[in-house]
């Protein structure tokens, strides 16, 4: 058995669409560590200001997880739970369908999660806002892991 977390989708729970899974479950160890993220952001670590644009915030917040995860020891893979919150004026959220949803924004979060993380898709919760700390900003993740050592 894999000390890595389950992502599945149980038969009598509504199927989600492809960016997340309904359940996941993590085997904990004496040895485990809970891992929490701060919302990550499309802020540049190198120029120190949020970059322009929805698909590159999204894109540079996923590096800032990636490094952020990688400075505790886990990576995407070992992600138990996701939170999205997209500012509504957007328009990546609050769309007519799942479908619309997964073409607008959550392709992101599948190419990310199948580059960096086997397929892995852990339950998220994807959240439209009227807005984030600073007026420039579209996109926040947050991210929950756990690692075994």
């Amino acid at each position: 058995m894999s000390n890595k977390p389950h992502a599945f989708n149980p038969a009598d729970v509504p199927k989600p669409p492809p960016t997340y899974s309904q359940v996941s479950v993590t085997p904990l160890l004496p040895t485990s560590k809970l891992i929490t993220l701060a919302g990550q952001v499309g802020l540049d670590g190198k120029t120190h200001k949020i970059v322009e644009g929805f698909d590159a915030q999204v894109k540079v917040a996923y590096q800032n997880i990636l490094n952020a995860l990688k400075a505790t020891g886990a990576t995407p893979r070992d992600i138990i739970h996701v939170k999205h919150f997209i500012v509504k004026d957007t328009g990546r959220v609050g769309v007519e369908s799942e479908d619309e949803l997964t073409r607008v924004w959550g392709h992101h979060w599948m190419e990310f999660m199948d580059k960096e993380a086997e397929g892995h898709r852990p339950p998220d919760t994807v959240l439209g806002v009227a807005a984030l700390a600073t007026k420039e900003l579209l996109y926040e993740c947050e991210v929950w892991a756990i690692v075994h050592n």
